[in-house]
């Protein structure tokens, strides 16, 4: 309905402006082409005057109607100014054609010798009429011109936007069945091996998954909040690991209100205890810290290397994270590995 609305005004406005332009031209032309005033009362009627709007409406919504059809059809072409320019000819040379075709049938209706002459003071005012007329319609088809490219400009901006939401949705949502797959893994262990802890573990699972279900519409969450499920998290693996887990922190009370994608702190600790031996004879403690590099703020996750034997990481986490964050920021994840310690920064969003 709102679409039928806004060609019914676009057309409406056409319509008056071609009217405006044929009574302009028709009374200038008329009065001013060495007509006398005694023949001009012969082709000053309205059925004349009615034709002549008529037919100049007629021409000029014919010409925004094979516009319309020719972009439709080539819609690359309003970006390009060539294919304006010759938009703008194509009306000068039909305005031109009914400016002179008025002259011949107002000197044909009264019965002038020679009609398709035109003497020297007709032809200025033909052309003076006609130049008029084509600034007037330039000044319109610039502007319906620069209108649908405003419209093409924000049609392509909301689909790269639409794109990058989805593909930034189908990034987030690769995080839970991967979390879920290595949490039953640990759970069916538990089960196994003792029954106690498998309890405990799967209330923190729970605690756990109901953060990861609530978070996963979120594009940022402040990490404040990602430290309280951090927490939740740690919990939940000490509940299998025993107390030889530990998150040192030291992060300013200013930075806990910026923000970072959901589940940043959980991807990360899960990259730790996966690729690093943790048991009571060699705790892990795992460091949180700031640094502030060109007015931006980072967050620095660092923890000391201790391999497992076998275990191989296909990185797709990490890769996942940084695509994230070039997404969402256009800035990318830092990794920086030593001889025995492995450092991850991820920038800090206000």
């Amino acid at each position: 309905m709102e679409l039928f609305s806004a060609q019914k005004h676009k057309y409406l406005g056409d319509l008056l402006l071609y009217s405006f332009l044929g009574c302009i031209s028709y009374f200038i032309l008329v009065k001013f082409s060495n007509i006398s005033l005694r023949l001009q009362e012969g082709i000053i009627q309205v059925q004349v005057f009615a034709a002549f709007l008529f037919l100049f409406n007629g021409v000029g919504m014919s010409i925004r109607y094979t516009t319309e059809r020719l972009k439709a059809r080539s819609s690359y072409r309003q970006k390009n100014r060539r294919w304006f320019a010759w938009s703008v000819v194509v009306a000068a040379l039909c305005m031109l054609l009914i400016n002179y075709g008025l002259m011949v049938t107002a000197k044909l209706m009264i019965g002038l010798p020679h009609p398709f002459r035109t003497q020297r003071g007709g032809l200025n005012m033909l052309l003076l009429v006609w130049l008029i007329e084509m600034v007037i319609i330039a000044l319109s088809m610039s502007n319906h011109f620069y209108k649908d490219l405003a419209g093409l400009y924000k049609k392509a901006k909301d689909l790269e936007q639409a794109n990058l939401q989805a593909r930034y949705t189908a990034l987030q949502k690769q995080l839970n069945p991967h979390f879920l797959f290595n949490s039953l893994n640990v759970l069916i262990s538990e089960i196994e091996y003792n029954p106690a802890n498998a309890v405990v573990f799967t209330r923190n699972l729970s605690d756990t998954y109901r953060y990861i279900l609530l978070s996963q519409d979120k594009k940022l969450v402040p990490l404040e909040e990602e430290l309280r499920f951090l927490d939740t998290y740690i919990n939940l693996h000490r509940t299998r690991l025993g107390e030889c887990i530990n998150v040192q922190s030291s992060l300013p009370e200013d930075v806990l209100d910026e923000r970072v994608p959901p589940l940043t702190l959980q991807l990360l600790v899960e990259n730790v205890i996966k690729h690093n031996i943790i048991s009571m004879g060699r705790p892990m403690t795992i460091t949180l810290g700031t640094e502030r590099q060109e007015e931006q703020d980072w967050l620095i996750i660092s923890n000391p290397i201790r391999p497992k034997q076998g275990v191989t990481g296909t990185g797709k986490g990490l890769e996942n994270l940084s695509v994230r964050y070039h997404l969402l920021c256009h800035k990318d994840v830092e990794i920086h590995k030593t001889g025995d310690s492995f450092t991850v920064k991820v920038p800090l969003i206000p």
